[in-house]
């Protein structure tokens, strides 16, 4: 260290040191000499030029070491304070202890772009816009469909909110129908089973459309489950009926198995789906939703109904949880009217769920009490009443693999009391009781993206409908946006 620095120091002591001696004896004063402050103030700058030199050192090493990502601003100040203690301690540090620091700084970089993203989204929401999608490509084992791959749809959904209780949501579906059967056949064949609902005639159109008033509780998705918190909503447009509990699961990417259960394809045309009203609410255990639309089972006169549901245990508002822990209980109805109000059809359902640990437990029950005989060709067939239930397993087994792999097993079984009915192109044919055996499972690489394998098995029964499979395996891609 220079000479000139010492003396400036060693000079500005000796003054501060006069000041002081004037308030002091005498006699003290005698004992301070300038050869005495010359000495404690050198030997404190040598302590910190060893101190600067060892960090120099550090600093140059680092420097020369090749770094595998830069660290983010709170790694480098943390980077920083651990090389000041480390210099203290030794001068020299190994190039295999800064490629090891270097790895958090990596993961640290990943989670701050993922923080910058959900940023993004949170600022977009706060616009009052919510946009996300998803469509589905689907490679199958020989079917009715001659056909191994298919695209099932593309799904668009959008949400605004106006206000802290106006609301407009909507879905808009592109069917990929690759078989290129006509658009009246049954949704998995046309748009991949994933519940298109009211889209008409037509490989494209709307399965929701609505406007959203709500009261203590926000807005929801387009499709999905509406349970989630406590709050009132009445809706105008186009929906998905909350009829049983299946209506949860209509798009494939909220959908754990491939297929929808038996009670769903068969006795709701893949999903119940109207124009009309609704309104539903939940208040801690309880929920109820109500709906007035135009006809289910007809092209003319309306539908009206609801379900009554209790929820019991933990989760009791979850929003799309496969393994929720808790009891859910909800029983549905649903009657469908010609254009003189008369009864044609009465729908009653029941719903039981069970969670608990990485087990879930789903059932369905559907009744269908038909007030009209079917009468085709000039005879009468008898009432189509039809009964159909379904009972699915679903397993979580991340905690003991490690993987984000849930694993299902469903059994279902679907019963008319005809045996003849018109096909989807108005073709009679031979109907009997179908029963369906199902297992697979469902592996989520991240919120984007999932992949699904399923085999279903008729267990020997069948039907004479075109496009009716006695056992079908199936591998499908959901890609979400």
């Amino acid at each position: 260290m220079p000479d000139s620095r010492i003396n400036l120091l060693a000079k500005s002591l000796i003054c501060s040191a006069s000041f002081f001696a004037i308030q002091i004896p005498a006699a003290n004063a005698a004992n301070v000499s300038d050869e005495h402050i010359r000495q404690i103030v050198e030997g404190l700058l040598k302590e910190k030029d060893q101190k600067i030199q060892q960090l120099e050192a550090r600093i140059q090493q680092l420097e020369q070491t090749p770094q595998a990502a830069a660290p983010s601003p709170l790694q480098a100040n943390t980077n920083v304070a651990s090389t000041v203690k480390a210099s203290e301690k030794a001068p020299v540090a190994t190039g295999k202890v800064a490629e090891t620091a270097a790895e958090p700084a990596i993961s640290s970089k990943l989670g701050a772009l993922t923080e910058e993203v959900e940023e993004l989204r949170e600022a977009a929401k706060e616009k009052g816009l919510d946009i996300s999608g998803f469509f589905d490509v689907n490679a199958k084992t020989d079917n009715s469909t001659d056909q191994t791959f298919s695209v099932g749809s593309v799904e668009l959904d959008l949400e605004y909110a106006y206000n802290d209780h106006f609301a407009a949501s909507s879905a808009l579906v592109l069917c990929g129908n690759s078989s290129g059967t006509d658009y009246s056949a049954p949704a998995a064949i046309t748009c991949g089973g994933s519940g298109p609902g009211g889209i008409g005639a037509g490989g494209a159109g709307i399965a929701v459309a609505l406007v959203d008033y709500h009261m203590f509780d926000d807005s929801i998705p387009p499709r999905g489950r509406i349970f989630n918190a406590n709050g009132l909503h009445v809706q105008g447009g186009r929906f998905d009926l909350p009829f049983s509990s299946d209506y949860q699961y209509f798009a494939n990417t909220d959908r754990v198995t491939v297929t929808a259960p038996i009670t769903t394809s068969r006795m709701q045309f893949g999903g119940y789906n109207g124009d009309g009203v609704r309104s539903y609410g939940a208040w801690n255990m309880f929920n109820y939703s109500v709906f007035w639309t135009d006809a289910m089972y007809a092209e003319d006169g309306t539908s009206v109904g609801g379900r009554l549901g209790m929820s019991v245990g933990q989760n009791t508002y979850r929003t799309h949880k496969n393994t929720s822990e808790g009891i859910e209980f909800g029983v549905s109805h649903l009657s469908d009217l010609d254009k003189n109000r008369n009864v044609r059809n009465s729908v009653y359902g029941a719903d039981l769920s069970l969670g608990y640990s990485f087990l879930k437990l789903q059932n369905e029950v559907m009744w269908r009490n038909a007030h009209d005989n079917f009468i085709a060709d000039g005879f009468d067939y008898g009432k189509p009443n039809e009964l159909g239930y379904h009972t699915t397993l679903l397993a979580d087994l991340e905690n003991f693999t490690g993987y984000p792999v849930t694993t299902f097993a469903r059994y279902g079984r679907w019963q008319p009391h005809n045996r003849i009915a018109e096909d989807y192109d108005g073709q009679l044919v031979a109907i009997n009781n179908v029963s369906a055996l199902t297992f697979g499972l469902n592996y989520k690489f991240n919120e984007y993206f999932k992949l699904k394998f399923e085999y279903t098995d008729s267990l020997g029964t069948q039907t004479q409908e075109r496009y009716f499979d006695k056992n079908l395996g199936i591998a499908q891609l959901v890609v979400a946006f």
